[in-house]
């Protein structure tokens, strides 16, 4: 049978069915569209709450299609008596859009066991997967809840805002988790300095101040690196405090990388400014730079030299 035969069997099928059962058919069409006005009005001037209201209008409308193709598949059901072009067109339709109205939720269900595996994240953890950042507060079947952080909140901290992302981004997105297995994080504080400072005194200060945090937690860290190293391949040259020296246009940076647990990246910034700040100010050899411009005017000399002090 080919399928201009099977579309003309269904469209004189559907024709005789209408005909047979026109009354029928208007007439519950109908009562079911009456019930819906009229449950509709009921919930207008019933029901004081806007979103409520909005709800039970929608759902209003959503039941009353599904009764109607509901009493309408019944009644040709009933007429048919048996196994049509239809019927079968009509159900091969059904169980397509169920498969394709499933996907997402099956999906979800799939990314949920790999959750469950611990090949992801757990409660309490802090990942970012996609777009979003935030520590894992509730795992469900489909969908997972964030505590954000970041966006306009600095040093990773919370925005006060929850976010639920589906399961299935397991499958399709990187997921970078700060925690799991190992809470420590390399964190990056950076320091300028004028070219005329004493910059290897001030690379001593920032390291001995680093070093004397890293002594509070070494230990914490070398627990958790054995625990980690058992699990994964992970191999860290070293683990202490390290300054880096760059040049820069304005000065010499001197970059601090040092662990740090991770949710506390700005404690640690707080404390180590702080405690630099204090030591930087008995060093009269050491000087904050900053960006700086010169303006020399047409006609003016260039060189300092010939110029007033302030140049």
């Amino acid at each position: 049978m080919n399928s201009n035969f099977d579309i003309k069997a269904i469209f004189f099928e559907l024709l005789a069915f209408a005909q047979k059962n026109a009354i029928t058919i208007l007439v519950s069409l109908l009562i079911i569209l009456l019930l819906e006005r009229l449950f509709s009005w009921f919930a207008e001037n019933s029901i004081n709450d806007d979103r409520k209201r909005h709800d039970l209008k929608k759902w209003s409308k959503y039941i009353a299609l599904a009764l109607g193709l509901g009493w309408l598949l019944t009644l040709y059901y009933t007429h048919a008596k048996k196994e049509t072009p239809f019927l079968l067109f009509l159900i091969g339709i059904i169980l397509a859009g169920i498969a394709i109205s499933l996907r997402d939720v099956f999906s979800n269900v799939v990314g949920w066991l790999l959750i469950l595996s611990n090949k992801g994240y757990k409660t309490g953890d802090r990942i970012r997967i996609g777009k979003v950042t935030g520590d894992v507060i509730d795992i469900g079947i489909l969908r997972t809840m964030l505590s954000e952080i970041g966006e306009w909140v600095a040093a990773e901290q919370s925005t006060g805002r929850l976010v639920t992302i589906p399961n299935s981004m397991m499958l399709t997105e990187s997921i970078y988790n700060y925690t799991q297995g190992y809470d420590f994080i390399w964190n990056e504080f950076k320091v300028l300095v004028t070219f005329e400072s004493d910059w290897q005194r001030a690379e001593d200060i920032i390291y001995a101040v680093a070093m004397e945090d890293f002594e509070k937690k070494k230990e914490q860290i070398r627990d958790r690196l054995k625990k980690v190293r058992r699990k994964f391949f992970l191999q860290y040259t070293y683990f202490t405090p390290k300054v880096y020296v760059s040049i820069e246009d304005s000065g010499v940076l001197l970059t601090l990388r040092s662990l740090v647990r991770a949710r506390r990246r700005r404690t640690v910034t707080d404390e180590l400014s702080r405690r630099i700040l204090t030591a930087f100010a008995g060093e009269p050899s050491i000087e904050f730079a900053y960006p700086t411009m010169r303006i020399y005017r047409q006609g003016e000399s260039g060189n300092c030299a010939d110029t007033p002090p302030g140049c």
